[in-house]
């Protein structure tokens, strides 16, 4: 855990201890597991458990199911009666909530009034990795903790090794003289781009999927699980392509065109900055990713070779 995570999760413990920790926690970050692990370790400070003890009996969890990862209205009053109940070991309750941008507006809206006034003693802990997509009722009643993921040194080699490749292709798309002599090429390399980061993606997700779920296998049914692993995919997904949005900026910021030619090259990363976003909005909503990243290198490549 990077030592400003660290930090944030002492203060949010010293809070707890002094009776000055507020009771509903909007805890925001790019990593979804990561944040699971900052909200466990909160979790076994404020119910007093050992740290090798993934649950407890005053520990609830309400998280999205199936493919389509929805949080239900019928999930969320089934939290609500259990937050209701007296505790089972002590005076302290403790719910975290996967995913809450994945709740139906049905759902946010029961969970508003607990969420304003919660029963004594009970703790709200949300998760998201996409904080405006939840209602702006919701996040103004919570303590905003923004978590960030340190990087793990074993994967930056094979994603430095692809960002690389990426870099050179970009490089080469803006090279006219090059363009006129291969113009064959560069479309091969986009479609081996392509498929390098999809195969980046799944293997990355699923060795994060199979240490995760290690963990919580237990807490799930068959269509929480289906969720789970989903949420855990886009969300690796989100951060490398996170990834090519900051490698493109940097690969244009660092070289040293002339006025004109920056006004140009400019112009030409700012639509591929925006087709990107659109790329990530739109595998938000299901639309198969083989597809939406052939479409995306396709179109840089449009972009960035145009006169």
């Amino acid at each position: 855990m990077s030592s400003v995570a660290q930090e944030r999760l002492s203060s949010l413990t010293k809070r707890f201890h002094s009776d000055r920790l507020h009771h509903g926690l909007l805890f925001r970050g790019d990593n979804l597991l990561f944040l699971e692990q900052a909200a466990r370790t909160l979790c076994h400070e404020i119910l007093n458990f050992p740290e090798d003890t993934t649950e407890h009996p005053d520990l609830f969890h309400l998280r999205p199911t199936g493919k389509a990862r929805i949080i239900t209205v019928e999930k969320t009053r089934n939290l609500l009666n259990d937050l209701y109940r007296s505790g089972h070991q002590g005076s302290k309750k403790v719910a975290i909530i996967y995913e809450v941008d994945r709740m139906r507006k049905e759902a946010a809206n029961a969970f508003l009034k607990t969420l304003e006034e919660p029963p004594s003693g009970t703790y709200l802990i949300l998760l998201t990795t996409r904080p405006y997509s939840i209602l702006p009722t919701i996040r103004s009643r919570t303590l905003l903790v923004r978590l960030e993921e340190p990087s793990e040194e074993n994967d930056i080699e094979e994603i430095d090794n692809w960002m690389d490749d990426y870099r050179n292709w970009v490089t080469l798309l803006l090279d006219r003289q090059k363009l006129k002599q291969d113009r064959v090429g560069p479309v091969f390399m986009a479609y081996g781009l392509m498929e390098g980061l999809s195969a980046l993606i799944k293997k990355t997700a699923d060795s994060t999927a199979k240490e995760a779920l290690s963990n919580v296998s237990q807490e799930l049914d068959d269509k929480e699980r289906d969720a789970y692993e989903s949420g855990l995919r886009r969300g690796i997904r989100s951060s490398m392509l996170k990834k090519v949005s900051d490698n493109t900026r940097n690969l244009i910021t660092e070289n040293n065109f002339n006025a004109e030619s920056l006004a140009q090259v400019g112009n030409k990363l700012a639509k591929v900055i925006k087709k990107l976003e659109r790329t990530t909005g739109l595998l938000e909503v299901n639309l198969k990713e083989d597809s939406a990243l052939e479409d995306f290198f396709l179109s840089s490549l449009r972009i960035w070779s145009s006169k």
